[in-house]
């Protein structure tokens, strides 16, 4: 996008070449744009920030994902006609588009998404705090001194104190606050109100919060031209407008200025918003930088606003983390990280001379055991959160080095250890999913089946050849050694499971498929071939397992991922241990698992398993992501590791790192002994 210095190169270019010239508003470039259109008589544009700007104050260089693109005028500025007042008075909306509308409406609203998504939203004690559950509560919106929506809105009608003492006189016993713009918060700006001289029946709020979660507990907003005021009207609110911003003079507010006899159409909150919002702003998705839809990008600015709120700035304690794991939590845990070696013989002594306290947060990599820390944990009082890879993890092996663009964080337990409760197993117990997540997880279903995306996509999309109408079982060996082998299936072994498989469907045709980390030589648990052979009819590797997965009628497993996966695609799946994916009605489980209490339909299960308990990173720039976006951007990466030449480097890398892997043990073991 054109900004900065690049407005006026641009527009040099454009004296000669004629077509169109460009600027920011009402701002110098943007003057100086329409000058020299109307001087060459061409077309200019103007430019400015859109109704949902980004995850992040403009101030602060947060990334620009909405601008508005006028060619009239620009709609903070009430004194000459705009292309956005154009479209609300002339445009006929279609019931999918206002459908649409109600949809982005809904969604906002619901998830607290608003201009800059920087603040968090407000808390029970602030509700306290400012009185907000005892009556009639009453919001006057200041604004920043000079900003441009004033001084082109009217705004100078009224004074701030007419419009203090007008919120007091018209209601009477109500609780009035006033919020400061966020950008005078952080210091960058001066506020249009004095807040030394304040009538005292008005509160401060001198918080950053989210605006929606505030105006929830509103039920009327004074303001001169403040895109905060139809928020409140999206939020069923009353609101008074003491200018003329874009959505006075429709019919939805009470307008104490003049509108322009222009804006003379009544007009439904979904057909101000959708002229607003869908048709005149435009939006611009945060990893691929290319023109998206307000519709895909609200669950994306809720991802990563969501991820940056979560993330503590207290600091950290990571135990368990091999050298390599380090660099790739970063994106994940933020700042203030303390990695305590995996070799160090006291890695709670160690901790505790760097600074180990009861508001530390601690973090241990899977299924490690470190007993003098949990006994101190205990003790003090610090909650223990185990972190393992996600379940759409990467574009090559873990075992491989490979950077995983999923983990998940649990602070209960971890999802493979079913002897006890994790939080993944708490969310499938006890979530009650909302109709977005399901929308959204049937989205997901349809975009993982499409693309064969799965957890490492190593292997190519090959083709099987069909048995004829016979049917096919597919039975998935896994590392022995694993954690959820050991913990979840009691120590089975592959040979064992491939036996299952053949007394389970006698008359089947069997495909066994190795674990990847197995074939790789990084991890144990391979079979005998000749043995294998004797219960099962070819063995498969170097093809993906969602082609195999889309070929099996019916899939044979411990406790593997894959077999997720299969559920989602409504396969058979026979489950020989405790995954976390099993006991919830949508797979035939062969051991007891007394704890799950539902039944799950496969949407819910996806929703609980890839949406709400992983977290995400979008390749591109390592910032937070939806399941959605991370599976279509390794889709793209797959595509790329297919070219040979990719292929071949890819395999060379791999070499590298099993090599080294296995330098640094043999190392390891000298040192020990």
């Amino acid at each position: 996008m054109i900004n900065g210095y690049l407005f006026y190169i641009y527009n040099i270019f454009q004296i000669f070449a004629k077509k169109e010239f460009i600027g920011w508003g009402r701002k110098r470039s943007g003057m100086i744009a329409v000058k020299l259109a109307n001087k060459f008589n061409t077309k200019f544009t103007l430019l400015e920030d859109g109704f949902i700007r980004s995850v992040g104050l403009g101030v602060d260089g947060a990334r620009l994902l909405s601008v508005v693109e006028d060619d009239i005028g620009i709609y903070y500025d009430a004194t000459r006609p705009s292309r956005l007042e154009m479209i609300l008075s002339n445009y006929k909306f279609s019931d999918e588009l206002l459908q649409d509308a109600r949809w982005c409406m809904d969604y906002i609203i619901t998830h607290n998404i608003s201009k800059y998504n920087n603040a968090p939203n407000i808390t029970q004690e602030l509700v306290e705090k400012y009185e907000l559950n005892r009556g009639k509560n009453i919001l006057i919106i200041a604004q920043t001194s000079g900003d441009a929506s004033l001084v082109y809105s009217f705004s100078d009608k009224f004074s701030t104190n007419e419009i203090m003492s007008l919120a007091i006189d018209e209601n009477p016993g109500a609780n009035i606050l006033l919020k400061i713009h966020p950008d005078a918060l952080s210091g960058k700006k001066k506020s249009d109100i004095d807040i030394s001289n304040l009538p005292p029946q008005i509160k401060i709020i001198t918080q950053d919060i989210n605006p929606i979660s505030l105006l929830k507990h509103i039920d009327k907003v004074y303001t001169k031209s403040s895109g905060m005021g139809f928020e409140a009207l999206m939020c069923g609110c009353e609101c008074v407008c003491f200018g003329v911003p874009f959505y006075a003079g429709w019919g939805l507010s009470d307008d104490r200025v003049k509108t322009p006899n222009r804006r003379n159409k009544k007009l439904a909150i979904e057909q101000l918003f959708a002229g607003a919002y869908l048709i005149y702003a435009k939006y611009i998705d945060p990893y691929a930088g290319q023109k998206t839809t307000l519709k895909r990008l609200l669950p994306q600015i809720n991802a990563i606003k969501n991820a940056r709120l979560n993330q503590s700035d207290k600091v950290k304690f990571l135990f368990g983390f091999s050298i390599w794991k380090r660099k790739f939590i970063l994106p994940f845990l933020g700042k203030n990280l303390n990695f305590i070696s995996t070799f160090s013989k006291d890695p709670l002594k160690i901790a505790l001379k760097k600074g180990l306290d009861s508001n530390s947060l601690v973090y241990i990599w899977g299924k490690k055991e470190y007993p003098k820390l949990q006994k101190w944990c205990d003790e003090n009082g610090v909650l223990i959160t185990r972190v393992e890879d996600g379940f759409i993890r990467s574009v090559g092996l873990g075992s491989d080095l490979t950077r995983p663009y999923s983990l998940v964080f649990d602070d209960l337990g971890i999802y493979f250890d079913t002897r006890f409760e994790s939080r993944l197993e708490h969310i499938l117990n006890y979530h009650k999913f909302s109709q977005y997540e399901l929308e959204f997880a049937k989205e997901l279903r349809e975009i993982l089946i499409k693309s064969k995306i799965s957890k490492y996509n190593d292997d190519k999309d090959g083709i099987i050849a069909s048995q004829n109408g016979k049917k096919i079982a597919l039975v998935i060996g896994q590392v022995e050694d694993d954690a959820s082998v050991k913990i979840g299936a009691d120590g089975m072994k592959n040979i064992e499971l491939i036996k299952q498989a053949r007394l389970n469907s006698p008359k089947a045709h069997i495909i066994y498929k190795p674990h990847p980390d197995v074939l790789s030589g990084n991890r144990i648990g391979k079979v005998d071939e000749k043995e294998a052979l004797k219960y099962c009819d070819e063995i498969v590797a170097g093809v993906s397992m969602p082609v195999l997965l889309d070929l099996a009628d019916e899939i044979h497993t411990m406790t593997s991922t894959s077999g997720l996966e299969a559920i989602l695609r409504g396969k058979k799946v026979v489950c020989y241990g405790r995954p976390f994916w099993a006991g919830w009605g949508l797979s035939d489980d062969k051991k007891s698992l007394p704890r799950r209490y539902r039944n799950l339909s496969i949407d819910e299960l996806i929703a609980g398993a890839y949406m709400l308990y992983p977290r995400y990173i979008h390749p591109s720039n390592l910032e937070p992501c939806g399941a959605s976006d991370l599976v279509l951007a390794l889709q793209k990466q797959k595509q790329e590791l297919q070219k040979p030449i990719n292929a071949f480097f890819h395999k060379i890398n791999s070499l590298y790192a099993r090599i080294g892997q296995k330098i640094l043990y043999v190392v390891l073991f000298v040192v020990k002994r």
